[in-house]
């Protein structure tokens, strides 16, 4: 019996799916950069928010994760830097270890390129810079990052 695994290089169309033999509750999370749509679901500010505090979204692209739980750390939080990554993907109460990287933010305002205190903003690292004294992504906002299997 055939079953699919997923992977999010695929779903992109960067390759065809593969069919492999295996469990069909197996996923796999592709070893190259993976773009990934993440609406978070915690806040963050450089005003509040410390270093090791966790950061949770959900995935809402790739369309076949989508609802999976995506959880992170801030590595960086004073003045206006603001640097998280996103470390475990949980699918179906299993947990799937990955590395990140942010590409590109829009505020939980639907403004593409600002924090959720309005300011412009330039993706640096892992993180943000805000033309600003202090950056916040509150809840709801949405990030786009590169993902692969750590």
């Amino acid at each position: 019996m055939k079953t699919f695994i997923l992977m999010p290089l695929a779903l992109l169309g960067a390759a065809p799916a593969l069919a492999q033999e295996g469990p069909p509750e197996k996923i796999v999370i592709a070893e190259a950069n993976s773009s990934m749509l993440v609406k978070m679901t915690t806040s963050m500010s450089t005003t509040t928010s410390k270093v090791g505090d966790r950061v949770a979204g959900m995935l809402i692209d790739p369309r076949q994760l989508r609802g999976a739980q995506i959880e992170g750390a801030v590595e960086r939080s004073d003045h206006n830097i603001l640097s998280f990554a996103f470390d475990t993907i949980r699918i179906d109460g299993k947990a799937y270890p990955i590395q990140s990287r942010l590409v590109s933010v829009t505020s939980s305002k639907g403004n593409e390129g600002r924090d959720d205190l309005d300011q412009r903003i330039r993706i640096e690292g892992v993180g943000i810079i805000a033309f600003g004294v202090h950056s916040a992504l509150d809840e709801g906002a949405e990030v786009r990052i590169t993902a692969w299997k750590k």
